[in-house]
């Protein structure tokens, strides 16, 4: 089924807009969110879009997900010291460039990986764009998937966005959970994927674990989507230990 689909190619000169953004507005979640509308949504499954976000559909960099939701996780993302990344289940690329374009503005990102089973022919130029980031189209599932976080591992942050189902994200998250610092999973409060939820709860129930979630709506008839962040203890302390020492050596 998910072989049968075909992703759409993206306006990767919305990238400029990321990276000419001022500092202190990505750290900003309205200001934030606002640029997310602009850089362009996905245009399907628009039955979970309210109506005023339409306009910002089908076009840009076609991020398939909440601006109010991903702002917030974005921001929480620009104080963990993020230097390297993987996403499993790109779609048609949106969220895995914004986010590589965005963490790249905090700290020097080494390496971006985007894997899905469905090719994205958006990620070849988008690689000439930025060289450090790569494109594998291999399913999760796999050996070569298991070769690949040998390869490439470990990551500070895996973003899982794939087959929505509850086995699939359960293994995905044992495979990679020895190869990630932080582990965040979309779709944790979407009516629609009670698995994925259930493997959510699961983690934010772990004491090695600091879980943060990003479920905010705009409709009365979800929820919809929803982020979830896991963050292993050991690192939340360091990161926070990190940004104090900052805060603290600030005139």
């Amino acid at each position: 089924m998910l072989k049968a689909l075909h992703p759409a190619e993206i306006d990767l000169q919305r990238i400029a807009l990321l990276r000419d953004a001022p500092l202190q507005d990505l750290s900003d979640r309205e200001k934030l969110s606002s640029l997310l509308l602009k850089l362009g949504l996905n245009d399907e499954g628009m039955q979970e879009f309210p109506a005023f976000l339409h306009e910002f559909c089908g076009h840009g960099l076609r991020l398939w997900q909440y601006p109010n939701q991903y702002s917030r996780y974005l921001v929480r993302l620009s104080k963990l010291d993020v230097r390297s990344y993987l996403e499993i289940g790109v779609r048609h690329g949106g969220s895995f460039i914004i986010t590589t374009e965005y963490l790249s503005r905090f700290a020097p990102l080494i390496a971006s990986v985007g894997v899905d089973i469905i090719p994205c022919p958006s990620m070849s130029e988008y690689h000439t764009l930025n060289p450090r980031a790569r494109f594998h189209s291999i399913n999760t599932q796999s050996d070569q998937f298991a070769q690949l976080l040998n390869n490439c591992g470990p990551f500070d942050l895996v973003f899982i966005d794939s087959h929505h189902d509850e086995i699939q994200c359960r293994r995905e998250v044992a495979f990679v959970e020895q190869y990630a610092n932080i582990i965040a999973l979309h779709d944790v409060s979407n009516v629609a994927c009670p698995g994925v939820a259930k493997v959510w709860d699961e983690l934010k129930s772990r004491t090695d674990l600091v879980c943060f979630e990003y479920v905010d709506q705009y409709l009365e008839d979800g929820p919809y989507m929803g982020i979830g962040l896991a963050i292993k203890r050991h690192r939340f302390n360091d990161a926070m230990s990190s940004t104090s020492a900052e805060t603290e050596a600030t005139p």
